[in-house]
């Protein structure tokens, strides 16, 4: 009695802990697919307005934002998820607090510097291209993207995901879906430049948003922190997560840049990138539910268990396993009915969404373990799977583009997708193994 008396509240607690775990993991699974529904809504709202040339340089212009922006936090975005937590957790509230004044302040100075310096270099290699002036209207709002993306972290690490996901994932495409539904009504005919116009002011109204929230969910002891900064150390470590960052948003977005650098083929960017669209749930859920698996892992690695890392990588690999298998089945089932979504014309890129589907499905099983690496300080190992990775991307992506058209390039990303993320689940389990055993050797010591 004694002992059930002494462990009771604790089990108790832990109960409630994990039933608080399981609604939230179910609340961004349910938010991933509703920001899915709405930005596919979205997309194809904007390829049925825009003539496909159009809607080709919008596609164009938003993926090389998005490299952009990558760029624009150095990694500080991707960096909060592993230190927060762990600042959080060993009571050290007053560099937390001097790391999200720091983050806020690089990704507004780095974003302008950015935003002019690579559009100023698209526009010398390619002056007359016609989407120039479609880029020139998008970038300027890089910096208010950037400093939206790193808050939308730091409110992660504040046991805050629901929240922050709600604004990411809900009100962010639902405010840009119903401008762009309304705006051709006031904008005839309705051009490239004004659907780039919503999309940026869309973003700006989504950052008033996300501070506000943060300022009301930041912890009592980060607002009371005096505030002490470490920036050299911060932009050694967040720049190894930088190079991480900006390797998979290469990747990703090879297959677009590529046609549209290399061939100018917009008619085949819309086509590749309706598919993209269509098949980017599985994305989506993969950088929602790393959202919640990030800060547990991160606490799990400063308590040292690695049987406890051990299960949450299966739990995780497991949910993704049943969520990707319902969504390729979807996808093979009423994939043209999908594409239909953004006009007839698009229905004949069925093979190409069936095959890039199949390539985000296996990516977000096996996702997690590239995170395990960074966040267990292999940045190294990290890096050169993703450059080796990144740079056969190219070389595949560039060939498909040169001897075939936008499907052939979409089989190139996505055999070189699959090989990738399989060498990082094979170094991440590797490496859990071997800590495993660690740990059992020095217990049994």
């Amino acid at each position: 009695m004694t002992w059930l008396g002494e462990h009771a509240p604790q089990a108790h607690w832990a109960s409630r802990e994990q039933r608080a775990r399981v609604f939230e993991n179910a609340f961004v699974i349910v938010a991933a697919a509703i920001a899915y529904a709405l930005t596919l809504a979205l997309n194809a709202l904007a390829a049925r307005i825009l003539p496909q040339v159009a809607y080709g340089e919008f596609s164009s212009a938003v993926a090389m934002v998005t490299l952009t922006c990558t760029f624009a936090t150095l990694g500080l975005e991707k960096y909060a998820l592993r230190l927060l937590p762990e600042y959080l957790h060993t009571d050290r509230a007053h560099k937390a607090k001097g790391y999200v004044i720091f983050g806020v302040a690089v990704s507004v100075a780095v974003g302008i510097a950015v935003a002019l310096g690579g559009f100023h270099l698209y526009k010398h290699f390619k002056p007359h291209a016609e989407g120039v002036e479609v880029l020139g209207r998008l970038v300027r709002f890089v910096p208010s993207i950037a400093l939206f993306l790193f808050l939308l972290e730091v409110a992660t690490t504040f046991r805050s995901a629901i929240g922050s996901t709600l604004i990411y994932r809900m009100v962010l495409p639902g405010m840009t879906l119903a401008a762009m539904a309304v705006a051709p009504h006031w904008f005839t005919p309705f051009t490239a430049n004004d659907a780039v116009a919503i999309y940026g002011y869309s973003w700006e109204a989504a950052l008033g948003v996300m501070a506000l929230y943060v300022f009301v969910v930041a912890p009592r002891s980060l607002r009371e922190a005096r505030v002490s900064m470490e920036p050299r150390l911060w932009l050694v470590e967040g720049m190894e997560f930088l190079g991480m960052s900006l390797l998979m948003t290469v990747f990703s977005q090879s297959a677009i840049l590529i046609l549209e650098v290399f061939r100018g083929d917009r008619v085949g960017v819309a086509h590749l990138s309706a598919c993209m669209q269509i098949a980017g749930l599985a994305i989506i859920l993969q950088t929602a539910t790393m959202r919640i698996f990030g800060p547990q892992l991160s606490r799990m690695i400063a308590q040292g268990d690695s049987k406890a890392q051990m299960r949450l990588a299966r739990r995780r690999m497991l949910l993704m396993s049943v969520l990707g298998g319902a969504f390729l089945g979807t996808i093979i089932l009423f994939g043209h009915s999908l594409l239909e979504l953004f006009g007839p014309d698009y229905t004949d890129a069925y093979p190409t969404l069936v095959v890039l589907a199949v390539g985000n499905v296996l990516n977000i099983v096996f996702g997690g373990s590239a995170t395990y690496l960074q966040f267990h300080g292999l940045h190294r190992t990290a890096l050169g799977i993703a450059t080796v990775g990144t740079l056969l991307a190219l070389v595949a992506v560039t060939i498909g583009a040169l001897l075939g058209d936008y499907a052939t390039v979409a089989k190139a990303y996505v055999a070189v997708l699959i090989a990738m993320y399989a060498a990082f689940e094979i170094t991440a389990r590797v490496h859990l193994a071997r800590a495993i055993r660690r740990s059992a050797t020095s217990t049994r010591s």
